[in-house]
């Protein structure tokens, strides 16, 4: 999104108050999805005895998460925020790292291990995924490429997870 878009958007949210706490709330909500939902699996797996697949439901996101810090610090990406002069709807004071998203890492990440197991969860997490990633960008803490490298990336770490756990 360019100045203008941001503008406009930021004006939207500010003037209908009721449509900016929605978006507050959305962030706040669809982020707790995902990390609710995440111990939830893994708590079930547990139970199953499943702890083959527990260990790589644990081990390969939490390597892929690390990894993803690290990138995100080495690449030190711009903030919308930092980078074009507006404020962020979504109040935040970091600087840098903001690509890739680690919020849609991690919700995608966490549907694709779902999905796997249920499918309903699985695909409700993949469509809170896309909200929160738009969330993320109406909000100014995150470009559309921030949100859709985190999307993919989180894809692939889950797919690997799932990958090893068939093999296993």
């Amino acid at each position: 999104m360019n100045l203008e878009q941001y503008n406009r958007i930021h004006d939207f949210f500010i003037t209908h108050s009721s449509a900016f706490s929605l978006l507050l709330m959305a962030n706040r909500f669809l982020t707790a999805c995902g990390f609710f939902l995440y111990p939830l699996l893994l708590l079930f797996l547990l139970l199953k005895g499943e702890f083959l697949t527990l260990c790589s439901f644990i081990f390969i996101p939490a390597i892929c998460f690390l990894i993803i810090t690290i990138f995100r610090k080495v690449i030190n990406k711009q903030r919308p925020y930092e980078k074009l002069p507006i404020q962020s709807l979504i109040k935040k004071e970091k600087k840098g790292q903001s690509f890739p998203s680690r919020h849609v890492f991690s919700i995608f990440l966490i549907a694709t291990l779902w999905f796997y197991f249920w499918k309903p969860i699985g695909i409700f997490l993949l469509i809170a995924g896309i909200f929160l990633a738009i969330v993320r960008v109406i909000g100014g803490v995150h470009f559309i490429s921030d949100v859709c490298a985190g999307a993919f990336l989180g894809i692939i770490a889950g797919w690997i997870s799932n990958y090893i756990f068939l093999i296993c």
